[in-house]
């Protein structure tokens, strides 16, 4: 992993609970933006910082949601 990923891969592993669920079940729909945003705050970034890591974790969140959907079961 390069070092400059290791923040973004880090804080997407701690908030791996926190994924927003149809209310019927089923594959995820993204994750919950809004449990996400104040363990952002709290890593005292500067914006550009900041910035950066919501651009990643939306590539990863992105990717999780294909990878969730490919090996969903189809009905």
């Amino acid at each position: 992993m390069w070092p400059d990923n290791e923040r973004a891969l880090s804080l997407f592993r701690l908030v791996g609970t926190r994924w927003r669920i149809p209310p019927m079940g089923g594959v995820p729909i993204g994750l919950s933006w809004s449990d996400m945003y104040p363990l952002m705050d709290r890593l005292g970034l500067d914006a550009d910082e900041w910035n950066g890591l919501h651009g990643d974790l939306m590539t990863m969140e992105a990717a999780a949601l294909d990878t969730m959907q490919e090996f969903a079961p189809k009905s």
